[in-house]
């Protein structure tokens, strides 16, 4: 983190010894080695955050690139079908979209509910 040598750090401690002198000097030294740590601490603690916090964008592009991919194999799947199906060489049909299997989930949940009322 620093480039502190033997030198600048037998400085340092000539400096606090004669600053704080010989009895407080072990009490000074845990208190700075304590807030060092804590500071240490806490940054490491910011750099992990951040770390994350760009490993789930990167998830999130990656997701979004996969879901653009899966849409385009999609297309060229019912272009061919639709080829296949025509056998004249005429245009592809439009693809239709996919209808997502959580209506058809709701509309059992409620034929479900409505079952449940009829029979009390």
């Amino acid at each position: 983190m620093f480039d502190i040598g033997f030198w600048e750090m037998f400085l340092i401690l000539i400096l606090a010894l004669l600053v704080v002198g010989p009895e407080r000097l072990p009490k000074a030294a845990r208190t700075a080695g304590y807030w060092f740590g804590k500071a240490r601490r806490y940054i490491e603690g910011v750099k992990e955050e951040v770390a994350s916090e760009f490993d789930v964008n990167e998830l999130k592009r990656m997701v979004h690139n996969q879901e653009v991919q899966i849409n385009e194999l999609q297309s060229q799947l019912n272009e061919t079908v639709s080829f296949d199906d025509d056998k004249g060489g005429q245009e592809p049909a439009e693809p239709e979209p996919a209808e997502p299997d959580y209506e058809i989930l709701e509309e059992e949940a409620e034929s479900d509910r409505e079952k449940g009322k009829s029979g009390d």
